[in-house]
């Protein structure tokens, strides 16, 4: 199998479901994992990614702005961001223009799919 040449960014602070979506995802992107903040800048300035999974919840209360800083950042502003959640706030994810919103629990396979979907067409824009 060669190595991914595609890269997904998870944002997701409890462990067991970012290990769950990494072990999923990783058998066909290159997949970076973290919660921390200062990573998260660093790792999108430096990766080309194309894809971004977010839990806008828990990170601090600073989620939805990190969204915000996310789509305003050179190297993210044009990445599909997938929202993945257990807040029902559908509306603001729709405003602030992600690609998906999902709405947990979301099984690997079906997020699998949703990064598949949005990856293919950054490919089909290149």
């Amino acid at each position: 199998m060669s190595k991914p040449t595609q890269a997904v960014l998870i944002i997701e602070n409890d462990l067991a479901t970012a290990e769950m979506y990494q072990r999923t995802l990783s058998q066909y992107y290159q997949v970076f994992t973290t919660t921390l903040e200062q990573d998260i800048l660093a790792l999108v300035s430096a990766n080309t990614l194309h894809t971004v999974v977010l839990e806008p919840g828990p990170l601090n209360g600073r989620g939805w702005a990190l969204l915000a800083e996310l789509q305003r950042h050179p190297g993210a502003r044009a990445v599909p961001i997938i929202i993945c959640t257990s807040q029902d706030r559908r509306r603001l994810g729709m405003e602030m223009d992600v690609a998906a919103y999902l709405v947990k629990p979301v099984l690997p396979d079906t997020l699998l799919k949703m990064v598949r979907r949005l990856t293919r067409k950054d490919d089909r824009e290149a």
